[in-house]
């Protein structure tokens, strides 16, 4: 029994390694993605020279109440968060949020606020700054303010959508509904094609990462042109209709 399961954990872990090649972290032909900071000079650890992982991760005492292996500065910024207010006034063509946010980002968008708060240098992590402190710049800062910005750390659950009172009609079912695919392009399919198994993790929750893929490992792969974000679904339809990714949620 031992070896049957080492044999498949063997199997599955060539597919992914193949996966990474073409569409990981490195991005396509090596070229780098925005979260490959080998080339940067700070990152000259004498343990790990021009390392991949270790600016976000690490094997052992990690800090596993943001996400897992986590290595880097955590921020301790106090967030504004969205808020309904910021959706009144516009008509029967808007509706307030019906899904209750969290106070403050929850951990996968807490990691991504690490550094995109703009208040946490990037070479900031294994508890020391490498070098001078160097913080994220240009619409990477998302500032502390997210008012402005999609609703994260929130439950998109069957409950907050349909017709009824404190429910949502714009919305589609999470658990039935499939995520919109194009119809040609480089978009990797995962098991369960639903919004909640594609873009919620499986469980229901709205954060960062239901959009952008750090890794860049489903969805697009990294491209500089088309893709600089490493938003998940990017293309067309049939029809050659865009905004796939967020047709995939909002019935409008």
């Amino acid at each position: 029994m031992k070896t049957t399961y080492l044999l498949t954990l063997t199997l599955v872990t060539g597919s992914l390694l193949t996966v990474s090649a073409t569409a990981g972290i490195l991005g396509i032909n090596n070229a780098g993605s925005p979260h490959d900071f080998s080339s940067q000079s700070w990152n000259v650890q004498p343990s790990d020279p021009a390392t991949v992982c270790s600016a976000c991760h690490i094997p052992h005492h990690a800090d596993s109440s943001v996400i897992p292996l986590w290595a880097h500065a955590t921020t301790s910024s106090s967030f504004t968060m969205y808020n309904n207010a910021n959706v009144t006034g516009l008509g029967d063509n808007a509706t307030s949020l019906q899904a209750a946010i969290d106070s403050q980002p929850a951990g996968p968008s807490k990691a991504c606020l690490s550094c995109h708060d703009g208040t946490v240098a990037i070479n900031t992590y294994g508890g020391t700054t490498h070098g001078v402190g160097t913080t994220v710049t240009n619409s990477a800062n998302l500032g502390t303010d997210l008012t402005h910005s999609h609703p994260i750390s929130l439950t998109y659950s069957p409950a907050i959508v349909g017709p009824g009172v404190n429910q949502d009609k714009w919305l589609f079912d999470p658990n039935t509904t499939p995520v919109l695919t194009p119809v040609s392009g480089t978009f990797i399919p995962g098991n369960d094609m639903t919004i909640n198994g594609f873009l919620l993790n499986g469980r229901n929750r709205l954060e960062c990462t239901s959009c952008h893929d750090v890794h860049n490992q489903e969805g697009t792969p990294f491209d500089v042109v088309n893709n600089p974000k490493l938003v998940k679904i990017v293309g067309v339809d049939a029809n050659g209709k865009g905004s796939l990714l967020c047709r995939s949620c909002h019935n409008k």
